[in-house]
Parts: C-alpha cells; structure tokens; sequence
C-alpha cells in the first residue's frame, strides 16, 4: 500500500461527533484495500490457465500483471493530489466503482489484447483505491488511536494476500479465469453504495499545482521500456522496433528524473536522494524486490508445467510468502530496534539467498515440498530484510516529508517488480527457447523448462548478494538524523 503524496496540508478536520463513524469508515475502506490486494493474488494464479486459452507466449501473458502495475504505478500520485483537489472519499468511491467496471471487461475479454487494455484500466482504478484507502482512515481516527487503525489496516493487506491465492486457484479450476475478475463487480457495487451512504463528503483542500508533464514522461518511460524487455525475444533483440521501444523509454526515464529537478511540485522528490542513507535504502529495497519478483511470476509456472497441479492446488502453495511475511512482520520491527538496521538486513538477504538456491535445486518432479520449503525460507529472508529497510528510509528523512516518503517507497516497489518479472520473462523465455531448440516455451520439454527456471532463479541469488551489499556495505554506518527520523 501507499502513501498519498505530499501536498499543502489543508487544516485537520473535526471529528465527526459520531463515535461509530470511524469504525464506517474503516470498514469501507478496509474493503477497498481488502479487495484490491485478493486480486493480485486471484490474477496471479490464473496467469498459466490465460496463457494456454489464448495461446499467448508468457511474454505476452505476464502483461496481464505488468499492465495493472504500471498503471498504478504511474497514477498514484495522480490519485493522491486529485483526491486533494475533488474530496478524498468522492475519488476513493469512483476508483472502487471502476474497479468493478473494469474487472467485468476482464472478465469479458475476447483476447489476451483486450484483456490487457482492460487490466490497464483496473490498475488506474486501484491507483485511486490504493492511494486513498490509508489517508480516509487516518483522518477519521484519533492521534491516540491511529497507530491501532493503521494496524488493523495491515492485517486487512495481509488477509487479501493470504486469500487471494487460495481463492483465486478455486474459482480458476472449478468455474474457470473469467470468474476471477467477475467477483470483484458485487463487491465493488455494494461496497460504493454504502460508502455514499456511511462516509461523508471529504473536505477539499488547496493543492500544488500537478506535475503532468512528470507522470507522462513516467509511465511513458516506464511502459516503453517495459513492452521493449518483454518483446525482445519474440521481436528479435536486434529488431528496429525493440531498440526503439527501449531507447524511448530510457529517454523518457531521463527526462523524467530532469524534469524532476525543474519544477516546483515534482512526483519525486531528488532532494532526499542526497541524503546517502536514503539513496542506498531505496536502492539496496528495489534490488531485493528485484530478487523477488521472479518467485511470483514463475512459481505458478513451475507447479502447473513442470508438477501439474491444478489451478487450487497452486494457490495453496502460493500463500506461503505472505503468511510467514504476515507472522514475521511485528517481529521484524522489533528485531530491528535491537539489532540495527544493517545487522537484520544483512541476515534477511543472506536468507533469502539461501531460499532462492533451494529453487536452483527443485526436482522436476515429486512432491511440492522442496518448493514449500522454499517459499518459507525466502519469505523469512524477505521479512527480516524490508521491514528494517523501509524503516531505514523513514529514519534518513525528515518527519515533515513522511507523505513523500511513502509514495517514493510505493513506487520504488513498483518499479522493481515490474522490471523484475519483465526481465525474468524474457530471459526465462530465451534459455527455454533456446533450450528446447525453438517453439513454444509453453509446450517444452521438461529439462529445457528446468533450465530456464534454474537460470532465473539462480541470477535471484547473485540480486539477493548485491542488496546484502548495497545494504550492509555501501549503506553509510549512521544517517544523519532528520528532525524526527529515526536513528
């Protein structure tokens, strides 16, 4: 989840004399943040059953992920300055209304094409649920209180994650993928008409002025280079339009990070990326989502190609990484306070190197459990590693930039997975390839599929070195304290 971007504060208003208000409130949007995150999970697991319906290569498949991620990526600052603008709760409501819009269209999708452009439009929706879900909860709660309802919000993140596959893997084997965008629509229909009803107008106030010029450039950066890396091995790595997709995107990129430094409102804010601690947070962060990001894309693969298992069997399996991730995380944070930043990190990559080599060795048959194993080692890794590590960012920043901070965090995390498993995609799709001498990667032999998901996970391993680097070594010993940060 993220946080709204930074902007004038208008003054804090009253609390609504209705004691019961706030727990409203938190059930509405609890229900928005609840839904979008069972999604992703539903989507993932449904990812082998799109790509054998429509004959798509996973290239083309993961762009039913990809396509979501980059359009929240690139609207949730957007959709935290326009809830600003037109009310907090209006924008909130219209994101959970085209939610459900958009997952009908899903639903509906005669071909992988519509059904990416129709994930794109669900993705803009979850950008206006997802950057408004925390800040209509903290609004309405006490200071004394809002620690308890951030909390809460949490475990309504948590639960979405552990459903999500579970869910997802029973609705795709018993009624079929079109089903799992469908159940999103009544949800999302009761949940707006009630939220009309039980929260009330938010008050509007005065905004900075919009950085369009920066969000373009972003997403124009980001999905260029994206379609470039995903294409290259259909298109050809040397073909005029891979080069030129991917040359336009880094362009854009470049602009963008320019164009930051430029205006007086920017989406990121490079000031703090002076600050060494921050900069090696965020980075040492982006290469562990990095080292991640394959686990999701592939995982699915690997238990519906290589061990057949139907599509529940496979969402059993998947909850492993954010049901030990859910455990760890209140343990985590403590760990940290007492053993230091780089100490937990330095641990937390070292584990999950050690889960991603357990991947390198999955039979290419037998029994889920090596996989299971796995998972959990990695989801321990990934616990002791981010919760310290996004705690270091908030700690090299001062209080006062809390709201930007979290939305640099929001979209770092973004921008790793979505480069993550577009990269994974590509290169798993050439070793398979290439492997198996040509044709579909879908249809491979087994020794050729294993190749290619040995070598994806055994480049995890070196990412998962390179953050322990980034995070121990480079990171400087001690941040200099902004007022307020933590040490």
């Amino acid at each position: 989840m993220t946080a709204s971007p930074t902007v004038a504060a208008p003054p804090a208003p009253a609390l609504p004399a209705d004691p019961s208000y706030k727990w409203k409130a938190m059930i509405v949007a609890g229900s928005g943040i609840f839904m979008v995150t069972l999604d992703g999970g539903i989507v993932n697991v449904a990812l082998p059953a799109l790509a054998r319906e429509f004959d798509a290569a996973l290239t083309l498949t993961q762009w039913v992920v990809l396509g979501y991620v980059l359009a929240v990526t690139g609207l949730l600052l957007p959709a935290g300055r326009l809830a600003d603008l037109r009310g907090r709760r209006e924008v909130f409501l219209s994101g959970f209304a085209a939610f459900g819009i958009a997952s009908v269209l899903c639903g509906l999708a005669p071909s992988m094409g519509v059904l990416i452009a129709a994930r794109v439009l669900q993705g803009a929706a979850g950008a206006l649920i997802q950057a408004n879900g925390s800040p209509l909860i903290a609004a309405v709660f006490p200071a004394s209180e809002r620690g308890r309802a951030l909390g809460l919000q949490s475990s309504v993140v948590s639960i979405g994650l552990l459903s999500g596959p579970v869910v997802g893997g029973f609705i795709t084997q018993l009624v079929g993928w079109r089903w799992a965008f469908y159940v999103n629509a009544p949800v999302a229909l009761v949940a707006t008409v009630v939220g009309m009803r039980l929260l009330r107008p938010s008050p509007r106030g005065k905004v900075q002025p919009f950085d369009l010029r920066g969000a373009i450039l972003l997403v124009m950066g980001t999905g260029a280079t994206l379609l470039g890396v995903t294409q290259g091995s259909d298109w050809g790595w040397s073909n005029p339009e891979t080069i030129a997709a991917i040359g336009i995107g880094v362009a854009s990129l470049v602009a963008f990070v320019v164009a930051q430094t430029r205006t007086a409102s920017p989406l990121l804010d490079l000031v703090l990326f002076r600050t060494p601690a921050f900069a090696a947070a965020l980075a040492s962060g982006f290469l562990m989502f990095i080292t991640i990001s394959p686990v999701i894309l592939l995982v699915p693969f690997y238990l519906s190609l290589i061990l057949h298992l139907p599509a529940g069997e496979i969402g059993t399996r998947l909850i492993v990484i954010p049901a030990i991730s859910a455990a760890m995380a209140p343990i985590c944070g403590i760990l940290a306070d007492r053993m230091g930043v780089r100490t937990l990190a330095g641990i937390g990559a070292t584990v999950a190197a050690v889960g991603l080599s357990m991947l390198v060795a999955l039979p290419d048959a037998g029994s889920t459990w090596p996989l299971v194993a796995a998972l959990a080692v990695i989801g321990i890794g990934q616990s002791l590693f981010l919760v310290p590590n996004n705690s270091s960012v908030y700690g090299a920043a001062p209080r006062e930039r809390y709201g930007v901070v979290g939305a640099t965090i929001a979209l770092n995390r973004n921008l790793a997975q979505s480069f993550g498993q577009a990269i994974a995609g590509a290169i798993w799709t050439v070793v398979v390839r290439a492997a198996a001498g040509g044709g579909s990667e879908l249809e491979a032999p087994v020794e050729a599929l294993m190749t290619g998901f040995r070598t994806v996970f055994g480049i995890g391993v070196a990412c998962a070195f390179v953050a322990f680097v980034v995070a121990v070594i480079v990171r400087p010993t001690s941040a200099v304290p902004a007022e307020g940060g933590a040490r």
